[in-house]
């Protein structure tokens, strides 16, 4: 088991899932939509097929504790 800890602009959470869970799974457990958003892994930006990779996969052992971060970026342009 892995403890992970899920945040986006709008939520935070903490969570245990197993090593061969995925990020998007975790993701759509909690019904987060990640189009529009940079995904990390401890800091480590996901790409697509990293969010389908198991966290055992992406270097995460067992009994590790990680945060997960959907992020929206928005536009601070000014008028």
């Amino acid at each position: 088991m892995i403890k992970v800890v899920i945040k986006t602009n709008t939520m935070r959470r903490d969570v245990t899932a197993e090593s061969n869970a995925t990020p998007r799974a975790i993701f759509d457990d909690f019904g987060v939509d990640t189009s529009g958003s940079v995904v990390n892994l401890n800091g480590t930006i996901l790409s697509a097929t990293d969010l389908n990779s198991t966290f055992e996969a992406l270097g995460v052992s067992d009994g590790s504790t990680v945060n997960l971060n959907s992020i929206v970026k928005a536009d601070g342009a000014n008028n």
